[in-house]
């Protein structure tokens, strides 16, 4: 199959996430273009590079063009994509079209190249609109009325939705003739418990470590975390991952006067995350309570469980669809302490916490099995476009 892509992300400039996973499996055997927006200001922020020490290889054989080189804001790339794509003059003979979470650029695709669309839906959009801070705060209701009706433009013409949940194909109203349960994974090979010297690189071996792994965006919360961690001896908590609000949160274990207790090891290669998860005791996933985060189905989550490390998340109505009672549940500073202190005294407790999760996600969340029926989907898809055209 030809296949073209649109994304709501860089790929060259985001940590490896859905649509990085899923690209490392299409493209072994289809032809994969993608658009993407140019998330120029996010190399000026983090040392994006860091992201790919060796994991280049999933850009080998696939093209990825800008839908401008424009410096404008990823909002503006998005919302006047159709004055700022050539579709007709660069994109010819593609089979389908695979819509990563856009709510412009791949409805106009899909309608000016009149190709089938599967559109992917990994985040309430809505809502992140509502909540993003890229966009001015008076502009933000408007552009959630306009991601709603996009979203629902998107629905009626695609083929087939695929989503992470269950939980986000009701929020967003998807029918269940369209819906297609996709959900996030992990690669099992890569995430495994192994052994770390980020211990003792750290100075930390005589601690207790919590962890938590990814952006500092405006869904992430860890203050309940650093409220908890204050009047807990012997426990550190360390933060792999920079891009979002650091200097917030910096400003926080300040207030906390937790300083001496929270680590921030920076932005690290994806291969080397399991060598920093496996030197965690404890791995977190402290999310608000808001309509973006009890969307969510974090790849974290199934990063942490395939390292075989217990979990303690928000309670979020997307982790209990995916995992159950094979996660802890805290909301608050004294149900995180109250746990972190359950683990620290069972570790027999802790230690079959994390292989049962190991276990699960093996079975049920591996990205080769995720991505196998993905295909299928994309390729009836293509089957179908191709039996019901007419013949001349």
């Amino acid at each position: 199959m030809k296949i073209l892509i649109t994304s709501i992300v860089d790929l060259r400039k985001t940590a490896p996430n859905r649509l990085h996973h899923f690209i490392k499996y299409l493209s072994k055997k289809h032809e994969i273009t993608v658009v993407c927006i140019n998330d120029w200001w996010k190399a000026k922020l983090v040392d994006t590079s860091k992201y790919y020490q060796d994991f280049m290889r999933i850009f080998d054989n696939i093209e990825i063009k800008y839908i401008t080189e424009k410096r404008i804001s990823p909002f503006k790339q998005e919302f006047f994509s159709p004055k700022l794509m050539r579709l007709k003059n660069d994109f010819d003979d593609f089979d389908v079209i695979f819509n990563y979470n856009t709510l412009i650029s791949g409805y106009y695709a899909s309608k000016e190249l009149k190709l089938p669309m599967v559109y992917d839906l990994a985040d309430d959009l809505p809502e992140m609109i509502a909540n993003s801070l890229q966009i001015p705060r008076v502009l933000r209701l408007f552009g959630k009325l306009v991601g709603q009706y996009m979203l629902k433009k998107n629905v009626i013409i695609s083929r087939k939705i695929t989503s992470i949940s269950k939980i986000l194909q009701n929020s967003c109203f998807i029918p269940d003739e369209k819906f297609e349960l996709i959900p996030n994974g992990v690669d099992t090979k890569l995430f495994r418990r192994v052994k770390s010297d980020i211990k003792a690189e750290l100075w930390l071996e005589d601690y207790f470590i919590l962890g938590y792994v990814g952006v500092l965006r405006e869904w992430v919360d860890l203050r309940p975390v650093y409220q908890a961690i204050r009047n807990l001896n012997d426990v550190k908590l360390l933060i792999v991952g920079e891009e979002g609000m650091l200097s917030e949160n910096k400003e926080l274990i300040r207030r906390y006067r937790v300083e001496d207790k929270v680590i921030f090891a920076g932005t690290v290669p994806y291969t080397k995350v399991p060598l920093y998860i496996s030197a965690m005791d404890v791995c977190l996933i402290p999310f608000k309570q808001n309509a973006i985060a009890q969307n969510a189905v974090p790849l974290k989550l199934f990063e942490y469980m395939a390292c075989e490390k217990p979990v303690i998340s928000t309670d979020l109505k997307g982790v209990r669809e995916a995992v159950g009672d094979k996660v802890l549940y805290a909301n608050t500073e004294q149900e995180y302490k109250d746990y972190i202190k359950t683990l620290i005294s069972s570790p027999e407790f802790a230690n079959e916490l994390g292989k049962r999760g190991r276990d699960f996600v093996v079975e049920n969340y591996e990205w080769s099995k995720i991505a196998e029926k993905l295909e299928e989907i994309i390729g009836g898809v293509v089957f179908e476009n191709i039996s019901t055209k007419p013949a001349f």
